[in-house]
């Protein structure tokens, strides 16, 4: 891991930490997942969760006091937590389940009046604040200090990566043109504030590689109703962006100026809660009007340009062929392959695509159990020999120069048992039913939830996750506000939004399984009820019909599959070899007839 610091126990650690609370006679402090913006992922800098816990999953909160440690993580990581965690003193807390406590509920029972909690008030945002102290009014803070700076000696160095802009033929807007949307959602503020990496980058038409796989760099951005300031350490600007940006009257200064550059504002400014950190809220001063409200360049972003839906056209079918050449190798190949080996092996694929830039994300490559764990990472230690029996899941993607892309399949390696053929088909059932869906404009993303979930709880089983996240435009893979999340998004579904499709079925010490693709929402029909919306798929890969046990699906679900292979095969046939060809023939022959 890269954040390991020598051989050093994250036993020894925490012990460090507390030593340092006691020192400062604080009651404890909460370690964050997270960076100055709010991000999903984080440049090595930010891991200090995962330095200081041994977890590490994308999504934890960690709280060290002098009376003991917890973690609180969500349903997806709770078989990784617990087995990272093991030979930890850590105890684990399993968010949204039966008397799991949220974090601020254990603080407030927890907490002696005279006690103060510490945190780094740039690493977490202003709401988790406001609800801190609307529940614990008297609760003292403190705020001011990275403390795990005093464990972690030779922590990682923030990047100066170099950063480039999009040409026009790629965005379908040039930076003026969004620029001038962005004012004239700002209403009567004077200012407008952005944290949030892929915000900032899609406004300016500029990409990074600050974060893994995520091209975004670091940086702050200030829009008013003539110029704009963008905070970044110029360091990473070539000459030729430089002079781009200021023909769009678009003035550099460096990136930590934007505290003491806010505290001199007047007027009013324009931000948004739940992408802003909590420090540098409180530098706006107490004389501006503050308006709240989502970043303009949220729904922007979400929802694509023509020029964007054809480029992002383009990358799938490229994404596609490398998949099904991928796949074909690995059923034909006379080698022995472990997890590992099947990353790099698709990652040769992907390489071959004349647009593809990087993977989108750490592949999730996991073989029989190990895809119970909904989002494993094969190690040195965990790599397996995959063998011609069970079930193979592959969770990846790709940034290319035009999109961004997210696919899952799960495949049949040899004979399945019947569990797992029964499972996989009732998640294929959960995909095609939401995937078919006609819905009125309007509907959101947690309405249509249910329609996925129906099959598998039919079968009295779930699966802790959301069934859907919006996707970049070569920005980040997991990107708002749109969703399929139960009791979550309340995003309107509008035309041009990318959603994915991936339900699953996770059995601890057996078997994972999830199918996913990439939506894109379109107009249907208008009749005297109204509009009609649905969703065409972008993703161009088959389905493993070995895994199926046909006689499950209905008529609907079977026209489904069949029109949806039909359509990978016409698409994909000219841009593969003829022994590729016949075989995805095969797998996207008609079923059921």
């Amino acid at each position: 891991l890269i954040y390991m610091d020598g051989d050093i126990m994250f036993k020894q650690r925490i012990q460090k930490l507390v030593n340092v609370l006691k020192e400062k006679k604080l009651y404890g402090c909460i370690i964050f997942s997270s960076d100055y913006h709010n991000s999903e992922y984080l440049v090595d800098y930010f891991k200090a969760r995962a330095f200081m816990s041994g977890f590490d999953g994308s999504a934890g909160t960690l709280l060290v006091t002098i009376n003991g440690s917890y973690l609180w993580t969500d349903g997806r990581y709770f078989i990784q937590a617990e087995q990272q965690l093991k030979n930890s003193d850590i105890k684990l807390m399993k968010m949204g389940t039966v008397n799991t406590p949220t974090i601020i509920e254990f603080l407030k029972n927890d907490m002696k009046e005279s006690d103060v909690l510490a945190f780094d008030g740039r690493q977490t945002t202003c709401q988790f604040v406001k609800n801190l102290k609307e529940n614990i009014p008297n609760i003292n803070i403190k705020l001011d200090e990275d403390l795990v700076n005093y464990v972690w000696k030779n922590r990682p160095e923030l990047p100066l990566n170099y950063i480039y802009e999009l040409p026009n033929n790629i965005c379908g807007e040039t930076i003026e043109e969004k620029l001038q949307k962005v004012r004239s959602k700002m209403n009567n503020a004077k200012y407008h504030l952005i944290s949030s990496l892929d915000d900032i980058a899609y406004l300016f038409n500029l990409r990074g590689s600050d974060i893994l796989h995520t091209p975004v760099f670091l940086s702050y951005a200030l829009i008013s109703k003539k110029d704009a300031v963008l905070f970044i350490d110029e360091r990473k600007v070539p000459q030729e962006v430089k002079e781009s940006l200021e023909s769009h009257n678009v003035t550099l200064m460096p990136y930590d100026k934007v505290y003491s550059v806010i505290k001199t504002l007047n007027d009013s400014i324009l931000v948004d809660e739940s992408r802003i950190n909590f420090a540098l809220f409180t530098c706006i001063p107490k004389n501006m009007k503050i308006y709240k409200s989502i970043n303009p360049t949220t729904m922007m972003k979400a929802i694509k340009n023509q020029v964007e839906i054809e480029n992002i056209y383009r990358t799938h079918i490229e994404d596609g062929i490398a998949f099904v050449n991928f796949w074909y190798d690995l059923m034909h190949s006379n080698k022995s392959f472990t997890e590992q080996d099947v990353e790099q092996l698709l990652l040769s694929y992907r390489k071959q695509q004349p647009d593809f830039m990087d993977e989108s994300f750490d592949p999730i490559v996991a073989y029989k159990d190990h895809a119970a764990l909904m989002h494993y990472k094969a190690t040195q230690k965990s790599n397996v020999q995959i063998k011609n029996k069970g079930l193979l899941l592959i969770d990846s993607g790709g940034q290319y120069m035009g999109g961004t892309t997210d696919i899952t399949r799960t495949l049949a390696m040899g004979n399945i048992s019947d569990i797992e053929r029964y499972h996989t088909t009732l998640v294929l059932k959960s995909h095609i039913d939401l995937a078919k869906v006609v819905f009125l404009r309007g509907c959101q993303g947690m309405t249509l939830d249910i329609l996925a979930r129906k099959p598998i709880w039919d079968a009295n089983l779930d699966y802790k996750c959301g069934t859907g996240h919006g996707i970049g435009y070569m920005l980040s893979v997991h990107e708002g506000p749109n969703s399929f999340r139960y009791g979550g998004s309340s995003t309107e579904l509008k035309e041009g939004m990318i959603t994915t499709n991936e339900p699953g079925i996770y059995i601890e010490g057996s078997h994972g399984i999830r199918l996913e693709n990439e939506m894109l929402t379109v107009f249907s029909h208008e009749n005297e009820w109204g509009q009609f919306l649905k969703f065409e798929p972008l993703t161009f890969v088959p389905f493993d019909i070995d895994c199926i046990d046909v006689s499950m699906l209905d008529k609907e679900e079977i026209n489904w599959l069949n029109n949806y292979h039909q359509m990978v095969y016409e698409t994909l046939k000219e841009h593969v070899n003829t022994d590729v060809r016949k075989w995805l023939r095969q797998k996207t022959a008609k079923v059921g007839v």
